[in-house]
């Protein structure tokens, strides 16, 4: 392997917003509106955890946020604290990619594609690590896409946005 890699590329706004623009596509996609911004604390956090990458290999984009989440129930074990240590990862990611114009704000809470639409090319190029990372936040995406309202999908993970 060629490329350098770290925690550090996880942690970096740049690669977070990556994962971020996979996830908004495929949750556009997948439920043809844009994701309230508020599910990317919940989402990004989730998709760089190596931890639960065993969860997704096992599963497929057709199985959908509920059954992932009874299938592997460990997932909301200490979900709090994951989110809460990494609220300024993610809060980097979207100022990197508000003020890069990749992503831009709705008025109405969501957080959508931006003006300048990155290539989806880059992903090919990375190591096996943060590409499974950017794979797992475009699931997520579906899944979520397809869940139905934030409100759900928090309901579903027992938190409380």
């Amino acid at each position: 392997m060629n490329v350098a890699y770290d925690l550090f590329a996880e942690t970096n706004p740049a690669f977070g917003t990556f994962g971020l623009v996979g996830f908004c596509r495929k949750y556009e996609a997948a439920s043809g509106r844009s994701p309230e911004l508020a599910l990317v604390y919940l989402a990004l956090p989730l998709a760089l955890s190596d931890d639960l990458e065993t969860s997704f290999q096992e599963t497929a984009a057709t199985t959908g946020l509920l059954s992932w989440l009874n299938r592997y129930p460990d997932v909301r074990l200490d979900l709090g604290a994951r989110l809460d240590a990494s609220k300024d990862i993610v809060s980097a990611a979207v100022r990197f990619g508000l003020g890069t114009r990749v992503l831009s704000l709705g008025t109405d809470g969501t957080i959508r594609l931006g003006a300048r639409r990155p290539s989806a090319a880059p992903l090919a190029d990375l190591p096996e690590n943060p590409k499974r990372a950017v794979k797992r936040a475009e699931r997520l995406g579906t899944w979520m896409g397809k869940a139905g309202s934030a409100g759900t999908i928090f309901s579903a993970f027992g938190v409380t946005p």
